[in-house]
């Protein structure tokens, strides 16, 4: 008999980056994603993300925090889109406003996830676009 893990995802060959200013916050997201073996990469603010996705380092998808310090999440999701447009960006935040969803599609966001992230979901939409790039 074959013991699964909770969920059956295997990710290990990704990487994605993780913009998230609380501490606690990213540490769940780490924590979950390290059950499928994503590989995870973590910027504190937009600046930081800019930054990361300016340099030659690889990322396969972005998990964008909408409310943050320095540069927020939809000036850094533009910034990130003009520099690679094909890279998938899902805004991640605890406002379920349609504005605020229309305001992170205009900015360039790929999709839209609510906080408390509900973690299939959200494993499930990176496989989506995890077959796309393939």
């Amino acid at each position: 008999m074959v013991v699964r893990d909770k969920y059956d995802f295997d990710f290990s060959d990704k990487v994605v980056l993780v913009v998230e200013d609380n501490a606690i916050s990213f540490k769940l997201i780490a924590a979950v994603l390290k059950q499928v073996k994503a590989n995870v990469v973590h910027a504190v603010n937009g600046r930081m993300a800019i930054e990361f996705c300016s340099s030659d380092q690889h990322f396969d998808l972005v998990f964008m925090d909408m409310q943050m310090p320095e540069v927020d999440g939809l000036e850094a999701t533009r910034k990130i889109k003009e520099m690679r447009p094909w890279l998938p960006v899902v805004a991640t935040t605890a406002s379920t406003y349609d504005e605020n969803a229309e305001a992170c599609r205009e900015a360039g966001c790929d999709a839209f996830l609510t906080k408390p992230l509900q973690f299939r979901r959200m494993f499930e939409l990176m496989e989506t676009f995890f077959d796309r790039q393939e």
